[in-house]
């Protein structure tokens, strides 16, 4: 942390915010920073306190806002293998989701800008493909959870164009149909909150929700084996069911059917009759 302006760690625990222009820069340039100290504890940190609570000028929230969409770290090597750009994708993500929530109080965002980062939170969760959660000395990877978050935030923001609520729900079952392997994360719950957040605006409806669970556990059961990748994707599956039946409103017939879909998966499994 040598070379991080010591001012800006001690902002963190100041009681009135505030930022030179240059501040800006320097914690946009450590958004992905490998140190969790600086990336998680201090600009990440700020970021949200800044947004949170009206810190930045207006002209410094446009400049965030460009510098997302002009420097795309979003998508950073996101096509190439595993590598610690995954800080930047991830972090990005989140920064985004901040945006984004940010814009839906205060609608500050250009038509243009905003449909571009509600494009950008259905793409990355579909593109990402970098699954590590917690990486030794350098902290959360968590590129789906991220990802989850920020597509989250996207799908409850008041001007979302509904017409995209498919693709939202298709991009979240992409999620569980390429996986291979156990979620090890609480990746699971993630998956589940831009589903609550969307129904809780009225982005989703019961009858969506009801439909795309009964397509999705239809597409995982499809040749279905007890290989590692199927039985992985179906644990993952049953996982996150459970999750969303306790995180949902009172939604009797979203619950019945989640009860359905269980009962189904312990039968496979032997465990019931």
């Amino acid at each position: 942390m040598a070379d991080f302006p010591i001012e800006l760690r001690q902002l963190v625990d100041a009681p009135d915010l505030s930022f030179t222009d240059d501040q800006v820069e320097v914690l946009l340039a450590h958004v992905g920073d490998l140190d969790p100290t600086i990336r998680d504890d201090t600009v990440f940190t700020l970021f949200e306190r800044g947004l949170d609570e009206d810190a930045f000028t207006p002209a410094q929230r446009r400049t965030i806002a460009k510098h997302l969409l002009t420097n795309r770290g979003l998508f950073t090597a996101i096509d190439q293998p595993a590598s610690d750009a995954v800080f930047q994708r991830t972090f990005t993500a989140l920064l985004t989701a901040a945006v984004l929530d940010n814009d839906a109080q205060h609608a500050w965002l250009t038509t243009v800008d905003r449909n571009q980062f509600f494009n950008d939170a259905l793409t990355y969760l579909v593109r990402e493909h970098d699954q590590r959660g917690w990486v030794p000395d350098k902290g959360w990877a968590h590129g789906v959870a991220h990802g989850s978050d920020l597509l989250g935030y996207a799908w409850q923001h008041p001007q979302f164009p509904l017409n995209q609520t498919p693709m939202a729900l298709a991009t979240i079952a992409t999620v569980f149909v390429r996986q291979t392997t156990p979620f090890q994360f609480d990746e699971e719950p993630r998956l589940a909150m831009p589903l609550i957040q969307a129904l809780r605006v009225g982005h989703l409806t019961t009858t969506q929700l009801n439909d795309w669970l009964t397509a999705t556990d239809q597409r995982l059961w499809t040749n279905f084996s007890f290989d590692r990748g199927p039985a992985a994707r179906l644990h993952n599956w049953l996982s996150f069911l459970h999750h969303l039946y306790f995180l949902l409103p009172k939604e009797p017939t979203t619950q019945q059917l989640i009860t359905t879909l269980s009962h189904h998966y312990y039968q496979v499994n032997g465990y019931t009759n």
